[in-house]
């Protein structure tokens, strides 16, 4: 599969077919491209949360498996 996201800039575009998928049948779809940019922003901001504070509890010295059962526990209750 081919998938591919230009920006036209005229109303001609040279197409280059894969040689495995000359002699069979293709479809071509023109689709306008649009994205949310307001969740793109969101990722990001994800992003750079995740990369700052990745990490951070190293120091620590905490279990991962100890601690995670003890929050399991402090639920049930």
């Amino acid at each position: 599969m081919v998938r591919e996201i230009i920006k036209p800039t005229s109303e001609f575009y040279n197409l280059h077919i894969p040689k495995e998928y000359i002699n069979h049948e293709v479809e071509i779809l023109i689709l306008p491209f649009s994205y949310d940019k307001e969740l793109n922003s969101k990722r990001t901001q994800n992003d750079d949360t995740f990369s700052k504070t990745s990490g951070l509890l190293k120091s620590k010295n905490i279990d991962p498996l100890k601690w995670q059962e003890e929050i399991r526990n402090d639920r049930e209750i």
